[in-house]
């Protein structure tokens, strides 16, 4: 069973209004109920860890075997960010229903295409 996430091009970092763009393919022994392709973004360190899906295409009636182009417009926040206490990543995930399958394809998004470092995180690293 295989699952796959992979964005055109190779192209990771997005600004804001940037279309993000690829391919969700899949290769199972039966067909899943349905596919989904988040676009999202989540916390991680310290606290409370979150998660929020910004935009959602769902793929009715898939066959076992197949592949899907997406595509999905940046939004303009919040950018991706690396502190000493928390981080902001985006990524695409896409889930299998009925499979309990996943695959992630982490992304960037900036005004600049970097994430966002606390300006004191150089010096602590």
């Amino acid at each position: 069973m295989a699952l796959t996430v992979e964005l055109f091009d190779g192209v990771s970092t997005f600004r804001p209004g940037d279309r993000v763009d690829g391919l969700v393919s899949w290769e199972f022994g039966e067909k899943p109920k349905w596919v989904e392709v988040r676009l999202y973004w989540r916390t991680a360190g310290k606290g409370d860890e979150d998660a929020v899906i910004v935009e959602v295409m769902k793929i009715d009636e898939p066959e076992a075997m197949d592949a899907k182009a997406f595509s999905f417009v940046a939004p303009d926040g919040p950018f991706s960010y690396r502190g000493q206490l928390i981080e902001i990543m985006w990524g695409i995930e896409a889930v299998a229903y009925g499979i309990k399958e996943t695959a992630n394809a982490d992304m960037t998004l900036s005004s600049t295409g970097n994430a966002v470092v606390a300006a004191n995180e150089d010096e602590t690293s």
